[in-house]
């Protein structure tokens, strides 16, 4: 399949964002229950993990464009190209990223105020993510489904790296691993809905323009999407069996790490066959 840089690019920097969100929620949470130097052990992992997949993300993506120089002239059109768009937020999310990662490294200190700006940033990046695909003529993607869906794997993705970063700090004090841990599964739990909630409206407007006139040539996105069904139904029940096993991973106040660790392979397995049924349109 010719799409696999977009697949692993938009999982990479969606991956990235979410680890950034909730990285910054817990430091937020936080904020008089750690040490400085607590906070700066806690954070910077996670910190340099989404640095590095969001890096990796925007130069998988220059493989989608054939000739990577190709990367400069999307830069036209900024006021009427959402992806001209997309390029300047993940360059500018990556940047104050990167910058705060850089302090942290080097004085030893959290930046929280450039987290928090890499964190609206990496929203507003994922946005013009979302409107390249609902804007463009292919009916599968011209729906608020792939918002959803997008915003979706963010939230999916930074709560699995949420819920290891309390994981693997035991020590933390027993209610900042409480709020962080119910409100990360609550978040997951919801958008999990959310998501699954919007499938019958999106099945619905398929249905009103399955017999319409809309071509896409030279792709066939109508009938990709009936191929692949049974793909599509497999990524959701792996996803709620993950989403499933995440949630019992909190238990008697504490991380359980072999439920973690499950959820978090189902999740990540969901999360790419999703995102392959997406490119998937001829």
């Amino acid at each position: 399949m010719h799409e696999w840089p977009l697949i692993i690019f938009t999982l990479l920097v969606q991956a990235s964002v979410g680890i950034t969100l909730f990285t910054t929620f817990s430091l937020l949470v936080a904020k008089q229950g750690l040490s400085s130097q607590e906070k700066h052990r806690y954070a910077l992992p996670f910190m340099l993990l989404a640095f590095i997949s969001g890096a990796l993300g925007l130069m998988v993506s220059t493989a989608h464009l054939g000739y990577p120089l190709n990367a400069f002239h999307a830069l036209r059109h900024v006021e009427s190209s959402w992806l001209s768009r997309e390029i300047i937020f993940a360059s500018l999310y990556l940047a104050f990223l990167g910058l705060g990662t850089l302090i942290a490294l080097l004085k030893k200190r959290l930046p929280i105020v450039l987290l928090l700006i890499a964190s609206l940033l990496g929203i507003v990046d994922v946005f013009c993510m979302s409107a390249i695909y609902v804007h463009s003529s292919v009916v599968t993607w011209m729906h608020f489904n792939t918002y959803l869906m997008f915003f979706g794997s963010v939230l999916s993705l930074g709560a699995v790296a949420s819920l290891w970063s309390l994981a693997i700090r035991p020590d933390l004090p027993s209610q900042l691993t409480r709020q962080v841990a119910v409100t990360t599964i609550a978040l997951l739990i919801a958008i999990t809905l959310c998501r699954l909630l919007a499938q019958p409206l999106y099945m619905e407007y398929l249905n009103s323009v399955w017999n319409s006139d809309v071509v896409t040539f030279p792709h066939q996105p109508l009938a990709a999407f009936a191929q692949l069904a049974s793909l599509r139904l497999a990524s959701w029940v792996i996803l709620i069996a993950g989403v499933s096993a995440l949630a019992l991973s909190w238990r008697s106040q504490r991380i359980n790490k072999r439920w973690l660790t499950v959820g978090s392979v189902l999740i990540l397995i969901a999360e790419v066959l999703l995102r392959l049924g997406f490119f998937s349109i001829q």
